[in-house]
């Protein structure tokens, strides 16, 4: 109703002038030339798009346009060629959420990083160089998916200059180096909206040349003087800064930092501002209390854009064309958009350890054609979830009426080795609380095939240690070797009737080599050689005696398909992962025997709710050795009412229903806030422990959050041992 009302009213003003003579078209001969800033302010600049509405609706045309930050994105798109019912589509379409964050979908990340996330680690990479110094990244949020919207806001075109747009445009940084303005007038279009944009150690900086640029409103907010020099009689500028706090306001140290960036910002914008004649408009939207962060509110802050303009309608009908004029000035814009031109060459940029043939490689650009842009950033996008890049960009520029697609990869500047952590705890309130601290460190980029060295371990209740050398054979590392040691040493309870007899130390390690495939990001097959070492201490109760310290040699095989979209809580893919293991010589009274482990998940969503379905299991096949993580039931999600390794058999078999529903709670969770429950089944086959055959079942209930530290559970579960049980865990450390 309120937008209809706005509607309504600035549709009568225009008439209204019309009307009453009040608009003095001008004709195209002898009209002033219009240049329209458009200045920064975060979410709030989408309020240009309004403003743009507006004066198309009012018939002004614009000679040139220049913008800063959110302004040189509105600015760009508009010189482009879009209109502005096309940028408000796109505009409150889009999942800023997204676009404004570092990750990609799981789906997209290569194997290798999929199966890091049991891990649970923080999503902070630390880097460690070689002279041992500790390095941060130095930005908060790639800008890899914005780059991609981009893209297609410009049409994926190339242009020789910013003066042969379909408007002349500018978009205004800042060198972060010394502070100066930098005006940028050819090149990629979308590098110079990326520039224009990256507030510091929010967003990545640009490289240009010798430069290091930045977030133009360090330097011009509001830049009049660069449009007025570019074509302007008549400037239209547009400020959507956000005004300094009143005193009582600053009352926090974040209101302070928030003030000092606002004081900074109006500095150099008053001055622009004083500058403006009486000829010249000046449209200040009234923003209220929406932020530089809202851009959720697309819709208002286009609204509140609108409602500005159509103030300022008096003053902007002076400047207004004939309708048959504008009609012809409108077409004329839109013929000159830019369009994608046939690729006639591919660069890539110099790097320091990547091998640039591996890049090329990956993304496959086609030469004579423009560029398939959805198969292109898809394959980008696919080689960014690799983790070698801190940004995987590329520029389109016009080389002689031949477009260049230069690939712009920027190495992860704190590397090359690096570290990462997570944390997990949990209770079962009955005495079990196991604990890890859990890290990871990697070397990347050892050789020019992208050798990887990668390093895990986990401290707690249980230790735990593994390390793989991963060697592609090939440029597309479809095929690789990897050699790999690996230690665990886990507690094991024994239960009988319900009472603990016993605790082990059971302590397994290996050494092995695999030669594998990488056939897509979606998977890995693996066959190899290893040795084996088993050994159970007895620390407290019965000795049960059959626990032998063994050791064998054999051959094993591994088959990893994931396509989760989450690990903790999918709502879509699947995820299947077959081991087997066959042992040909081994110490002592040995006997060969063989070994399968199977985990199988399907994920869905129906509606609101998602869900998945699970089923894991293990087989030996005569004399094996026993493997607690395989061969016992019991603890959280794996057959919940029961304790810890409760029930132990020589095989197992376990399945698993589970929905959750997303719920707004706390508001503190990164992934959302879920309520669940789980139908659990399972058995052990032959139990080790001469209890409890036959099938198990659990009705398992929980409040879970996906947190940066890992999923948070709080459930209880009852199942056909009549017993309630109750967990708090942060990770599943059951």
């Amino acid at each position: 109703m309120l937008r209809a009302r706005s509607f309504l009213n600035k549709s009568g003003i225009i008439c209204l002038l019309a009307v009453m003579g009040l608009s003095q078209l001008a004709s195209a001969a002898d009209r002033p030339r219009i240049g329209l800033v458009l200045g920064g302010g975060g979410a709030r600049g989408l309020a240009h798009i309004g403003i743009l509405k507006v004066l198309e609706e009012a018939r002004i045309p614009i000679d040139c346009v220049v913008g800063t930050s959110i302004g040189s994105l509105v600015a760009g798109a508009y010189a482009a060629g879009r209109t502005p019912a096309e940028m408000e589509k796109r505009a409150t379409d889009a999942n800023w959420d997204d676009l404004l964050s570092s990750s990609l979908p799981r789906q997209l990340s290569a194997i290798r990083k999929k199966q890091d996330d049991k891990l649970n680690l923080v999503g902070i990479e630390l880097g460690l160089r070689d002279s041992g110094e500790v390095a941060l990244p130095s930005a908060a949020i790639s800008t890899q998916k914005i780059e991609l919207f981009l893209r297609e806001m410009t049409f994926g075109g190339t242009i020789s200059s910013f003066d042969a747009l379909a408007i002349p445009y500018r978009a205004v940084a800042t060198d972060i180096e010394n502070g100066e303005m930098v005006v940028l007038k050819d090149g990629d279009i979308v590098t110079a909206m990326r520039a224009s944009m990256a507030v510091p150690g929010l967003f990545p900086a640009v490289a240009q040349g010798s430069r290091l640029l930045v977030d133009g409103g360090l330097a011009r907010n509001v830049p009049v003087d660069v449009a007025r020099s570019l074509c302007a009689d008549v400037i239209i500028a547009v400020d959507v800064g956000a005004q300094p706090l009143n005193r009582e306001d600053i009352n926090s140290i974040l209101s302070t930092a928030d003030q000092y960036t606002r004081l900074m910002v109006a500095q150099n914008v008053k001055p622009q501002l004083d500058s403006l004649t009486p000829r010249d408009i000046l449209i200040t939207p009234n923003l209220g209390g929406l932020s530089s962060s809202d851009f959720k509110r697309g819709k208002d802050l286009i609204s509140k854009g609108e409602e500005a303009a159509t103030l300022s309608l008096y003053q902007l009908s002076k400047y207004a064309l004939p309708e048959a004029e504008y009609k012809a000035w409108q077409q004329q814009r839109l013929a000159k958009k830019m369009a994608p031109q046939p690729v006639q060459m591919v660069e890539v940029t110099p790097m320091r350890k990547i091998n640039p043939d591996v890049l090329k490689e990956a993304v496959d650009v086609r030469i004579g054609i423009p560029l398939e842009s959805e198969i292109f950033h898809k394959r980008l996008s696919e080689v960014y979830a690799r983790g070698d890049f801190s940004q995987l960009d590329y520029e389109l520029t016009d080389h002689d009426g031949a477009q260049r697609l230069t690939l712009i990869p920027i190495e992860k500047d704190w590397g090359p080795n690096f570290l990462s952590f997570g944390l997990g705890m949990g209770t079962d309130f009955e005495g079990n609380n196991p604990y890890s601290l859990t890290g990871m460190y990697r070397r990347t980029w050892i050789n020019s095939l992208g050798a990887e060295w990668k390093n895990s371990f986990r401290v707690g209740d249980t230790m735990e240690f593994q390390s793989e050398f991963y060697q592609p054979l090939q440029l597309d590392g479809y095929a690789f070797i990897a050699p790999s040691v690996q230690f665990k040493s886990s507690p094991v309870s024994i239960w009988r009737n319900g009472e603990n007899i016993a605790q082990y130390r059971y302590t397994q390690s290996g050494i092995g080599i695999d030669l594998g495939s990488s056939l897509t990001r979606f998977g890995e097959v693996r066959l190899g050689v290893a040795y084996q070492h088993y050994d159970a201490v007895k620390q407290i109760g019965e000795n049960l005696g059959s626990y032998d310290v063994m050791g064998d040699y054999g051959v094993r095989m591994s088959m990893y398909y994931d396509q989760l979209d989450n690990l903790n809580f999918p709502s879509k893919g699947n995820l299947f992962h077959l081991s087997s293991y066959y042992a040909l010589q081994g110490q002592g009274d040995f006997k060969p025997y063989g070994r399968v482990i199977l985990d199988a998940q399907h994920a869905f969503s129906v509606g609101g709710v998602r869900g998945n379905f699970a089923v894991r299991g293990h087989y030996s096949h005569k004399d094996a050795p026993f493997l607690p993580d395989s061969q016992s039931l019991g603890g959280f999600l794996n057959l919940s009412s029961y304790r810890k390794n409760e029930l132990l058999g020589e095989n197992t078999i376990y399945a698993k229903a589970q929905i959750y529903s997303p719920v707004t709670l706390l508001g503190l969770s990164v992934g959302g806030s879920y309520l669940g429950a789980a139908f659990e089944a399972g058995r052990t086959f032959n139990p080790l422990n001469d209890d409890k055959d036959g099938w198990h079942n659990s009705v398992t209930g929980f409040w879970a959050a996906d947190t940066y530290l890992g999923p948070f559970y709080l459930g209880a579960a009852y199942g056909d041992n009549k017993k309630l049980r109750y967990y708090l865990m942060l990770g599943n450390q059951f």
